[in-house]
């Protein structure tokens, strides 16, 4: 059996070896992800699982500071901030670096900074200005670990694997985030305020020094673009030129800006409900404060079903069908959620909810990284990204604004504009499936030694 890399596109020169996947060259198949995305995979457990610590410390911390709601929502606008100023900026990086490195680095800073406030909060000498800066520090780095993450991917596993190794990213995260480092922060920092601190350090350091094991050819964007600027003497075009070409890639496409836009629509409409859910869920359907965290467990319960099943819904609907069956389904649980009459519907339907967008979250993000070259993916994720978390604090407002009304119209607004944004964005959403499909059947194909479409 050969053992030429499957990847969406052909190998470049000097790609490492890899399984070529399914007998006979059927896309997906049985094939295996490969040993380079297990080690990534590690990685991004290792990173997840110190997000979902420091998400869960940090506010703990700043409540043994300061009583004031004002001072410790400060973080919620500190985690945020960095998409909204770096986004951009961070797409055009992350197609000129190493990508692998640039990772690697964004843990390393991580590990530093989480160590530190360990060291302050072990001394007494923490403030909420400190929390502040170390979660603005570390969110920003996040945006360019997950940029160059989701950047990376396609080079990393076998042609026609994408949404199976998207599905398994997006529920390792949900494990790793929502299951097991909230419940190990908490467990923790029972004992003592800077022992999940101590953890987030050492698991970001951890993600550091397993993904530097990924060869070199995984590591940098490819494509025509690049070359043509490193024949030019190696003089890297300005950042403005280069952050318009990614601009450019998603916005002045049809397709692509219609169902980015598709994307910061919901994006708005479930920060809308997010914004007044903890009232809703005890005033409306009667859960007790202690028992809230149980009912927000069923949507990563459902997230993770949603992640590991994206990729067989892919395979039996079809790209196109699974993407609109999954937004449409948004919308409509959305409205569902709002009108159940008890905690067991609500969250039920909070469970499928969380089931419908990780699938939309899956199929989404292979549709990118099929349909936009590589060279330009960094650009054209930050750009979607950044529209993304542009429309979430107008979401979270319109919420709260529609929630002084009743806590029941958020999520009813949501649902309909959601389902509205679905039907006037599925032709685009059809041309995109058919272009994904198009480029995973060519990239096989050309590994096989077949004219494109053979």
């Amino acid at each position: 059996m050969s053992n030429r890399r499957r990847s969406r596109r052909p190998p470049r020169p000097g790609a490492a070896p890899a399984d070529r996947g399914a007998p006979g060259g059927r896309v997906g198949g049985a094939a295996g992800l490969g040993r380079d995305f297990r080690r990534f995979w590690g990685g991004a457990l290792s990173s997840n699982l110190a997000d979902g610590t420091m998400l869960t410390a940090l506010p703990m911390a700043a409540a043994t500071l300061t009583d004031d709601p004002l001072q410790v929502s400060g973080l919620a606008i500190a985690r945020f901030l960095p998409w909204l100023l770096f986004g951009l900026l961070a797409g055009v990086v992350v197609d000129r670096a190493d990508r692998v490195r640039l990772m690697a680095a964004a843990n390393t800073v991580r590990c530093c900074a989480l160590a530190l406030l360990a060291v302050l909060v072990a001394t007494g000498q923490a403030t909420v200005w400190g929390l502040y800066a170390v979660m603005f520090a570390a969110m920003l780095c996040e945006v360019f670990y997950d940029l160059s993450g989701r950047a990376a991917l396609p080079d990393v596993v076998p042609a026609g694997t994408l949404d199976r190794a998207n599905g398994r990213l997006e529920g390792g995260k949900l494990v790793a985030e929502q299951f097991a480092g909230a419940s190990v922060a908490g467990l923790l920092f029972a004992v003592a305020a800077a022992l999940p601190l101590a953890l987030n350090a050492g698991a970001y350091l951890v993600g550091a020094l397993v993904l530097l094991g990924l060869p070199a050819a995984v590591r940098r964007p490819a494509g025509p673009g690049r070359a043509a600027r490193a024949g030019a003497g190696g003089g890297l075009r300005s950042v403005a030129a280069d952050l318009g070409v990614g601009l450019g890639a998603v916005f002045g496409r049809r397709g692509l800006r219609t169902v980015a836009l598709l994307l910061a629509l919901v994006n708005a409409a479930m920060m809308a409900q997010s914004a007044v859910l903890v009232l809703l869920v005890q005033d409306h359907f009667g859960v007790p404060e202690a028992l809230y965290g149980l009912f927000l467990s069923s949507a990563a319960a459902g997230g993770v079903l949603g992640a590991a099943s994206a990729d067989g819904l892919v395979r039996r609907l079809g790209r196109f069908a699974t993407c609109a069956l999954a937004f449409a389904a948004l919308g409509a649980l959305s409205a569902s959620f709002a009108l159940s009459p008890g905690a067991v519907t609500g969250g039920l339907a909070w469970c499928a909810l969380a089931f419908a967008a990780a699938v939309v979250n899956v199929v989404t993000a292979g549709i990118w990284q099929l349909v936009v070259p590589g060279a330009l993916l960094g650009r054209a994720l930050s750009c979607i990204r950044t529209a993304g978390a542009s429309a979430a604090p107008l979401g979270a407002a319109l919420g709260g604004l529609l929630g002084r009304v009743d806590l029941r119209l958020p999520s009813l607004a949501a649902g309909s504009a959601i389902v509205l944004g679905t039907a006037l964005a599925a032709p685009a959403l059809r041309l995109l499936s058919r272009s994904a499909d198009a480029a995973e059947r060519e990239a096989t194909a050309a590994l096989d030694g077949l004219p494109p479409g053979g």
